[in-house]
C-alpha cells in the first residue's frame, strides 16, 4: 500500500507509516513478497522499476537480484515512506527513489527492462493511465508483475457480524477501486500488455496470532474509519478488543484475497 491521497482514502504520515512497517514485517508479508518477488523474477544487470515503493523492502531484494550492474528505481508519492525507503537501501548505490505519480513518470520511453506494482494501483484514480505510462518506459517484450486487493474477499470473522459490516464497509474508502483485480485484464491488454499468468495469493490466518497480518491490520483499520459511517472511537476501539479477545479463546478466522497478474509488453 502507498499513500498520499485524497482526504476520503489513506494517507501516510508519521503514525500510519509505523503502523505500515509493523505490517510489512509479519510473516505473512514477508511470504508474499518473496512470492512476488519469485514472479519477477529480476536478473542480473536488469534495469527494474518499482511502482509505489513504499518503504523500500522490496526494491531492496530485487537490487539484491540485480547485482550492482543493474539498477532499481522506486517511485512513491508519500515523503515519509520515501525516507525509509532511501535509509533501508542506502547500502545498496545502484538503488534510487524519486517522489512521482505513476501516471506521469519521470522516465524516458523503454527506460526498464521490468516493473512491479504491488498493493498500489487500486490506489490511483485513473488506472488506465498508469498502466499506458508503465507500458512506454518498460522496452518491447518487458513484463510487468501487477498485485492488487479485491475487498470484497475479505473473511473475518467477528462476535458482531453487523458491527463489523459497517467497519468494513467504511475501510472501502481507503482506495480508490476496491474491486480493480476483476477488471485489470481488460485494462492491461489496453495499454498494450501480453497477459502470462494469472494467480490468487491469499492472506489465510485461520487461528489467532499477534504476529500476523490480520492481527496488525487491525490497528490500520481502527483509526481510518473512525468518524465514516457513523462509527464512534468506542465502536472502533471496542471492534478490535472483542476480536482478539475471541481469537485468544481460539475463535477467530481471516482470509482476504490478492490477485497476482504477469504480462509483457506486446510491441
Amino acid at each position: 500500500m502507498s499513500g498520499g491521497y485524497d482526504m476520503t482514502e489513506l494517507h501516510y504520515d508519521e503514525e500510519s507509516t509505523r503502523r505500515l512497517l509493523v505490517l510489512y514485517v509479519t510473516p505473512d508479508v514477508v511470504a508474499q513478497r518473496a512470492e512476488f518477488l519469485a514472479a519477477l523474477n529480476p536478473r542480473i544487470g536488469e534495469r527494474v522499476l518499482d511502482v509505489g515503493s513504499g518503504p523500500g523492502f522490496l526494491a531492496a531484494a530485487i537490487a539484491e537480484a540485480t547485482g550492482p550492474s543493474g539498477m532499481v528505481c522506486g517511485i512513491d508519492i508519500s515523503e515519509p515512506l520515501l525516507s525509509v525507503a532511501r535509509r533501508h537501501c542506502a547500502h545498496l548505490p545502484w538503488v534510487e527513489f524519486r517522489q512521482s505519480e505513476v501516471a506521469q513518470l519521470p522516465f524516458q520511453d523503454h527506460a526498464f527492462d521490468a516493473a512491479i506494482s504491488t498493493q498500489v494501483l487500486e490506489y490511483v484514480h485513473d488506472v488506465d493511465a498508469a498502466l499506458v505510462e508503465i507500458h512506454r518506459v518498460l522496452r518491447p517484450g518487458g513484463r510487468v508483475v501487477i498485485v492488487d486487493t479485491d475487498w470484497d474477499s475479505i473473511v473475518w470473522h467477528s462476535p458482531d457480524r453487523e458491527l463489523t459490516s459497517r467497519i468494513l464497509a467504511a475501510w472501502e474508502q481507503h482506495a480508490a477501486d476496491i474491486y480493480l483485480p476483476r477488471t485489470l485484464t481488460r485494462k492491461l491488454s489496453r495499454a498494450g500488455f501480453c497477459m502470462e499468468f494469472q494467480q490468487v495469493v491469499p492472506l489465510f490466518n485461520p487461528s489467532y496470532d499477534p504476529d500476523t497480518f490480520s492481527n496488525q491490520f487491525i490497528d490500520f483499520i481502527v483509526p481510518f474509519v473512525i468518524g465514516r459511517n457513523g462509527i464512534t472511537r468506542d465502536e472502533a476501539e471496542g471492534w478490535a478488543t472483542d476480536i482478539r479477545q475471541a481469537g485468544r479463546q481460539g475463535n477467530f478466522f481471516f482470509s482476504l484475497n490478492r490477485y497476482l497478474f504477469v504480462a509483457k509488453r506486446c510491441a
